[in-house]
């Protein structure tokens, strides 16, 4: 979730946008994860961005509860990317990185370029996780977390599987005398026409689709409609990007297409209330397992339920993206380190505080077929489409230095010229693969 130190960015992923719930009992583990008698007494420094502080809080308080003689020192720091990433790369100069911290996929490889990270893939393999091996952990999730220029490492380890699904409202259905709910067999077409019809029975009073790309381009959404389509947003062998290519302009035409018809006129008005899922007048929206616990909330007593997103050529579209933790490369408590680690991604121990607490869906497939995180009281009632979703999902590309930004700032400036200049697709989102190969050749330079 590459080199990205010039980012400007937010650190508010998805998974991480959750309520902090009651603290299991079950945290107590008395298995052997963790019980190496060399960290006993120890302390370790764990760092994370201020919106997860609660939660990692929680999950300190779990492990020293736990292990007594051990202590975990939660500390929290900013949430922009940029700031972040030089942060940690400035503390890394000093010998003053935190013993295990926050990562996201969209860093990873930055942090990794700096020598922040440690490699745990050698550790992983003596065993330092339990029982866990990299094979137990879903590939595309640790993949995030493989450099760039080494694949063979693996310098962070996913905390949530997080993915995308298709939220609906029944009520509004029902209010524009729409009985057809969403399918796990449904496609774009059928999505965009049920849209469309639910927008003309009201006379717009219902928004049928939540605008696929919203106010910006979100790769989360847009990358795997490419890859659907047989196309790529970014080619590592190749060094290009391909989002002016044949395929993308197949799914950027998609991607457009309900503007107008099923998710009303383009806006640039960022964040409008009336036009996300929670205001009650939509249809229909494309968000993250992560945005479950405040639609509860913002909706009340609404129906409103989740399905697995509609497929374009027989080929999934969920997209996903995860928060990690790393192990400083200068750590001098890599021992109490891995103990926490071992603990955290623990099915019945970390991982079972981190499910009730932050609404986590485990990283990996004993997790989400026997994990806590799809007993909570409905809605929605098909929760478990989001395991579905994570093994399935398209990923973050990773991209060279800050050649990403300049994607998401092309491609904005592409979608804005389509629909509120009428410019020519084609054209527009070729010159924006032109300007984002621009910027991946001087990042080669």
């Amino acid at each position: 979730m590459t080199s990205r130190p010039t980012r400007s960015r937010r650190l508010t992923v998805a998974a991480a946008a959750v309520a902090v719930l009651p603290l299991l009992a079950a945290c107590g583990s008395s298995n052997a994860t963790g019980a190496a008698g060399e960290v006993e007494g120890s302390t370790i420094v764990l760092t994370t961005v201020t919106g997860l502080q609660p939660q990692f809080q929680e999950y300190a308080d779990a492990y020293m509860e736990s292990f007594p003689d051990r202590t975990v020192e939660v500390r929290s720091t900013t949430d922009d990317a940029a700031e972040y990433a030089q942060q940690l790369a400035t503390a890394r100069l000093s010998g003053e990185v935190p013993d295990v911290f926050f990562n996201v996929d969209f860093l990873a490889d930055t942090l990794a370029k700096n020598n922040v990270t440690l490699d745990l893939a050698p550790g992983i393999d003596e065993g330092k996780l339990g029982d866990l091996t990299i094979d137990d952990f879903l590939p595309q999730f640790v993949g995030q977390y493989r450099p760039l220029d080494d694949p063979d490492q693996v310098t962070g380890l996913p905390v949530s599987a997080d993915s995308v699904g298709l939220y609906y409202n029944k009520s509004a259905f029902e209010q524009a005398g729409v009985d057809e709910f969403p399918e796990a067999d449904w496609t774009w077409d059928d999505m965009y026409r049920v849209a469309d019809e639910i927008q003309t029975n009201t006379g717009g009073a219902v928004t049928g689709l939540a605008a696929p790309l919203g106010d910006g381009t979100p790769q989360i959404v847009y990358g795997p409609v490419i890859q659907a389509y047989g196309g790529y947003v970014y080619d590592a062998e190749t060094g290009t990007s391909g989002i002016g290519q044949p395929e993308a302009i197949e799914a950027w035409t998609t991607l457009l297409a309900p503007y107008g018809t099923a998710s009303g006129e383009y806006t640039a008005t960022a964040d409008d209330p009336t036009l996300k899922f929670s205001s009650g007048n939509v249809a229909m929206a494309i968000a993250s397992r992560g945005a479950v616990p405040q639609t509860k909330t913002a909706m009340g007593d609404a129906d409103w339920d989740v399905q697995v997103l509609p497929t374009i050529d027989g080929n999934s579209t969920a997209g996903g993206g995860s928060y990690g933790l790393s192990i400083a490369q200068t750590s001098e408590n890599q021992d109490a380190a891995w103990a926490f680690l071992a603990w955290f991604y623990d099915t019945d121990a970390g991982m079972k505080v981190a499910q009730e607490v932050g609404g986590v869906i485990p990283p990996t497939d004993d997790g989400i077929d026997n994990g806590t995180w799809k007993d909570g009281t409905p809605p929605p009632v098909n929760i478990a489409i989001f395991g579905e979703s994570a093994r399935t999902a398209v990923l973050l590309t990773q991209m060279p230095g800050a050649s990403a930004s300049v994607m998401s700032e092309a491609t904005k400036k592409a979608t804005q010229q389509v629909l509120l200049e009428g410019r020519d697709i084609t054209e527009a989102f070729q010159e924006a693969e032109a300007t984002v190969n621009d910027a991946i050749a001087k990042e080669s330079e």
